[in-house]
């Protein structure tokens, strides 16, 4: 498993995506209860651009190790290219819980800038609530 592994990360590392997610198909069928393969897939897949199949890899190592902090972050990129905001807005967060510092890549990652001023996500997000009114303690005051 290790070399096939490594076979997949030197293949993705120079962006042959689509032969590194057959080397790591290879993997997962070997061993479909190893969530790092799953991942790999995942990440392989997703850079290769298909990403119905990548979220089904991320879906699967997820289900297998529900801590697994990128894989919900990624699944939060998958569905925001794919339109499904509710669920970039769950992925992400979830992300989020398990490893803080995701917040932080609402500004860097060009698939969820645009949810960076959602006030649904703003509202949940642990630390970041949106602004409330900058008057409302004066119209509290003045009525």
């Amino acid at each position: 498993m290790d070399a096939a592994a490594l076979a997949a990360a030197c293949l993705g590392s120079d962006g042959k995506y689509e032969e590194a997610a057959r080397v790591d198909r290879l993997v997962c069928d070997a061993f479909p209860e190893n969530p790092q393969g799953w991942n790999s897939l995942g990440f392989d897949l997703l850079n290769a651009g298909d990403l119905p199949a990548a979220a089904e890899a991320y879906e699967r190592a997820v289900r297998l190790e529900p801590s697994r902090a990128s894989a919900h972050y990624n699944l939060a990129r998958i569905a925001a290219r794919m339109g499904d905001r509710a669920k970039a807005i769950e992925h992400f967060l979830r992300a989020v819980e398990l490893q803080a510092d995701y917040a932080d890549r609402l500004d860097e990652d060009p698939d969820l800038r645009p949810f960076k001023d959602d006030p649904d996500l703003q509202e949940r997000l642990p630390g970041h609530a949106a602004p409330g009114d900058p008057y409302a303690e004066y119209y509290a005051t003045e009525s």
